[in-house]
């Protein structure tokens, strides 16, 4: 079983190494693709020609979505930025190191990586993608000799799991006031996380995907033939961007020359940076009492801005001092720099999906539509997630494809009968699942590790596959 596994792997590498293209030349291809569909699938307005439907698609539909994401935007770069400040610390650094000398062979070693990255993503998904980078790294500084490509493959796969976990977008989304399925009358009221995060459900899949699967699957895929491994000597990791393999600043890199001016010496005071974070963190802790005294428990009370907002002043208690967490953020926006340039497009590629004339059906929709149509009785969840893995190729972002797709799903929800919450929950694994051969989230572990996407989407490949086959009967018979 192990040599067939391993097969498979190699061939689908190797596929992928020819066919892939560049992130970037992807997110361009798939503009096109989705413009020319809706062109044909979107009927354009009343007394409109061809010409003017392309026009009008090309400028109200991909121009105009182009810019109608930056506020979401803006949290998905500090979720992500926060994140990465956050394991850049000495605290996250210390783990990540005696956790590294854990496994005793390259196998095991392979196993383990996943592992910790799906724990990392579980808990923030900008955490888990640079946390999962900054231990392969540690890995492969602690085993010299191992394959340094499935073990990055390893990281980015532990991020299958990030929508099941407390950073999850549509569960967050679901639990906002005034949420855009609210203000449509679509929903009468928010779903807090107890009933979509942490249900038996969502909790069981993490479990069997990220904690079971993953590091049984790396484990049958890791090579023993030293001829095809690629090791990477640490020193190399210098080329590459600096992703703080020595977690920089800290309570211990606090002091100063003695003649140093007063700005030198604010911007290196300990105390200031603690006070900061300590008060940070207080507001966080009010926030939860506050929703307690309201009657809303903690894990029902998770947004993307309290997500943002903890880690934010987390990292920069743990860095210590103010100048110690600007030089993180600074690294961490060199680390995502592909994400800033390709994110507008992504949600213009989000408006072509959703642009719809008067009297007129986005593309998006009749994906939905067409998806929930021919979903049998009962399969609504397992049609749901195979409908957000698809969407997820054209708006790998959660909550954006969930602006697209959300009213269908609920509306089918709510006229089968079954639960939105597990249709939700479901749409949440389906946009986390493609995620492994859409190179658009990889873009800042491969920057930290200093590979390319068809060095690891190969692999990545055999995830999809495994964790379809989990995920789609998980979500469908298990218990919420």
């Amino acid at each position: 079983m192990t040599n067939a596994i391993r097969q498979a792997a190699e061939r689908s590498s190797k596929l992928v190494e020819q066919y892939l293209p560049d992130a970037f030349l992807f997110a361009i291809i798939l503009t096109g693709v989705a413009f020319v569909l809706a062109l044909v699938s979107v009927a354009p307005g009343e007394g409109t020609g061809v010409v003017g439907h392309a026009g009008n698609l090309l400028l109200d539909g991909w121009y105009g979505g182009f810019w109608n994401l930056l506020s979401f935007g803006m949290q998905m770069t500090l979720i992500l930025m926060t994140g990465y400040a956050l394991a850049q610390t000495k605290p996250v650094d210390w783990l990540l190191t005696r956790l590294a000398r854990v496994p005793n062979t390259e196998r095991g070693a392979a196993a383990m990586v996943p592992v910790v990255a799906a724990a990392a993503s579980f808990v923030h998904w900008g955490l888990g993608l640079v946390v999962g980078a900054l231990f392969a790294r540690k890995i492969a500084t602690e085993m010299r000799g191992i394959d340094f490509p499935i073990v990055v493959a390893g990281a980015y796969s532990g991020f299958v799991v990030w929508h099941g976990g407390l950073a999850g977008s549509i569960p967050l989304l679901l639990n906002t006031e005034d949420n855009f399925l609210i203000e449509a009358g679509i929903l009468d009221a928010t779903f807090g996380t107890g009933g979509t995060i942490f249900t038996v459900a969502n909790l069981a899949l993490v479990v069997a995907v990220g904690f079971l699967f993953l590091p049984a699957l790396f484990a049958l895929m890791y090579p023993t033939d030293d001829a095809k491994k690629t090791p990477i000597d640490p020193a190399e990791f210098e080329a590459a961007a600096d992703g703080g393999e020595q977690a920089t600043g800290g309570w211990a890199s606090t002091s100063v020359p003695e003649d140093a001016s007063l700005a030198t010496r604010i911007e290196h005071s300990l105390g200031i940076g603690v006070a900061i974070g300590l008060v940070g963190l207080f507001a966080v802790g009010l926030y939860f009492v506050e929703g307690i005294q309201n009657g809303t428990m903690p894990w029902n009370n998770l947004n993307l801005n309290i997500v943002n907002f903890g880690f934010l002043f987390l990292g920069l208690l743990f860095h210590g001092t103010p100048k110690a967490y600007i030089e993180a953020i600074v690294e961490a926006v060199e680390n995502v720099w592909g994400i800033i340039l390709q994110f507008p497009f992504y949600a213009g590629i989000m408006g072509i999906m959703a642009y719809a004339p008067e009297g007129s059906v986005s593309l998006a929709t009749q994906i939905a539509q067409g998806m929930v149509a021919v979903a049998p009785d009962g399969t609504l969840p397992a049609f749901a997630f195979f409908t957000a893995g698809l969407v997820n190729f054209f708006v790998p972002s959660g909550g954006g494809e969930w602006a697209v797709i959300g009213e269908t799903l609920v509306t089918a929800a709510k006229a089968s009968g079954e639960s939105i919450p597990r249709v939700a929950v479901a749409a949440s694994w389906g946009d986390a699942w493609t995620n492994m051969i859409q190179p658009f989230w990889a873009i800042p572990l491969l920057s930290i590790s200093g590979l390319s996407v068809r060095d690891i989407m190969g692999y990545c490949v055999m995830v999809l596959l495994g964790a379809g086959v989990i995920v789609a009967v998980g979500i469908s018979v298990l218990p919420m």
